[in-house]
């Protein structure tokens, strides 16, 4: 499949139509219209991505290698063909279809319930379907954000996401509604009928459905929850030697500097782990198997059971910055241990995982999908937010529309040029991780006279 515009606008009309249906059936099951919700959240991702590459049609794809276009190519045909599943669902329970092929149709709506509830589309077969679709939203919003298009605001006011308490909470509301005004409308005879069905013929925009909601109601809002402080990161390099760690070591000295002066430090975990490391994973076989983009993507997997680049923490600790007693306690603890490989809950288990390169997020996006694909992981079931793969290098200045290219200096630990790069290294990546830190939880820098 061709990544073009045309490709975008086609996904999103699939979807579209399954949300038409979604909107138009009365008392759909449970897990029906929990698939409906799955599917209004994909569109929204999906008219975000055409108002990008619409409004950038010769830049859009500057962050993307070739094998990368493809596989978002291919991230569009899985929704094109999981969104044609669950249209192909909605349109049989509002017509009682039992079986395309046969030419089978109930003739009663409980008959139809009833198939569709103990035989036809049990629990367990929606539920697939909407692993599905998630996994597909998961793996885009990967790709928009290395593409710099999550930013981009393109929704008018009543097709935004209404403050949600759960999962999918809030939109059974919108739904009672729109179906007490759909039975409000079936009143008007026959005429008004084939009226509507000749208005569904009619081509839509992008944002028709993504704006069909009504305006919330003007009821007491419920109080904003909390933010959340439990948030879990993990960076990632090839072995766990030095970019990673460098990353690791950087940001729990932000947090503990942070917490010192009383400010608001929203991460419960930071930890750092090796893409072909051996040691401590449990992906190996899996990582040995991927269908890499480019041959040189696979570096091959090691033991390296070796301590962090010296150097790496020399860049790190061995000056005046951050001069407080928990400095020597993370330096000590990052000096004694060895590099560890990846472990196959990490999509659930973090809510970042953050690289360095375009290298490293394609090979992190393969895996995610090989795991995906092996059942092993439930990727498709993943709570809201998590498992988000980042490129540290899009917080930083962008080469050419690319995000910069974090990279590992080139090795010669007797040469002073070597700590010299390292430093420059270090303050490189300092400056994303605060940039990440002010964008994704809201961090302020504490001030001097607060410590």
């Amino acid at each position: 499949m061709a990544l073009d515009l045309g490709t975008i606008l086609t996904a999103i009309e699939v979807v579209q139509r399954a949300i038409a249906i979604y909107h138009r059936v009365d008392e759909l099951p449970s897990q029906m219209k929990h698939l409906g919700q799955r599917m209004e959240r994909m569109n929204l991702f999906l008219v975000r991505f055409e108002a990008f590459v619409t409004n950038k049609p010769d830049t859009a794809y500057a962050a993307l290698f070739s094998g990368q276009k493809d596989e978002l190519a291919g991230v569009l045909e899985s929704i094109n063909g999981h969104a044609a599943t669950a249209h192909d669902l909605f349109d049989r329970y509002e017509k009682g279809i039992l079986s395309r092929t046969h030419d089978l149709q109930f003739r009663i709506k409980w008959a139809t319930q009833l198939w569709f509830a103990l035989v036809d589309s049990t629990p367990e077969k929606i539920q697939a379907v909407m692993d599905d679709i998630e996994f597909d939203r998961v793996l885009l919003s990967d790709y928009l954000s290395l593409m710099n298009a999550q930013g981009v605001e393109i929704l008018v006011n009543n097709a935004k996401p209404q403050p949600q308490t759960g999962d999918d909470a809030g939109a059974d509301k919108d739904k009672t509604k729109n179906n007490k005004e759909k039975k409000h409308d079936s009143k008007k005879g026959k005429k008004g009928a084939n009226a509507s069905k000749d208005n569904e013929k009619q081509p839509t925009s992008p944002l028709a459905v993504a704006s069909k909601r009504p305006p919330p109601s003007p009821s007491p809002s419920p109080s904003p929850m909390p933010p959340r402080r439990d948030y879990k990161i993990l960076f990632v390099d090839p072995y766990n030697l030095g970019r990673s760690v460098v990353a690791e070591a950087l940001m729990k000295l932000l947090g503990q500097l942070t917490l010192r002066a009383n400010g608001s430090w929203r991460i419960s975990e930071i930890h750092s782990a090796g893409f072909f490391t051996k040691n401590q994973s449990n992906c190996v076989d899996v990582i040995e198997g991927l269908d890499y983009s480019y041959e040189s993507f696979n570096l091959g997997v090691r033991e390296r059971n070796e301590a962090p680049e010296a150097a790496a923490l020399a860049a790190v600790f061995d000056n005046n910055m951050y001069e407080y007693p928990f400095k020597k306690t993370i330096r000590d603890a990052l000096a004694g241990r060895s590099a560890h490989g990846l472990r196959q809950d990490m999509f659930r288990h973090y809510d970042f995982i953050i690289v360095f390169t375009s290298r490293e997020h394609d090979n992190v996006i393969k895996l995610k999908e090989a795991l995906h694909r092996s059942g092993g992981a439930n990727l498709g079931q993943l709570p809201r937010g998590k498992g988000r793969v980042l490129h540290l290098g899009a917080f930083v200045a962008r080469d050419g529309g690319r995000p910069r290219e974090i990279t590992t200096p080139p090795k010669n630990p007797d040469s002073a040029a070597f700590r010299h790069d390292w430093n420059v290294k270090v303050a490189q990546i300092k400056t994303a991780i605060k940039r990440f830190l002010k964008q994704e939880m809201a961090w302020q820098r504490p001030e001097k006279k607060a410590l």
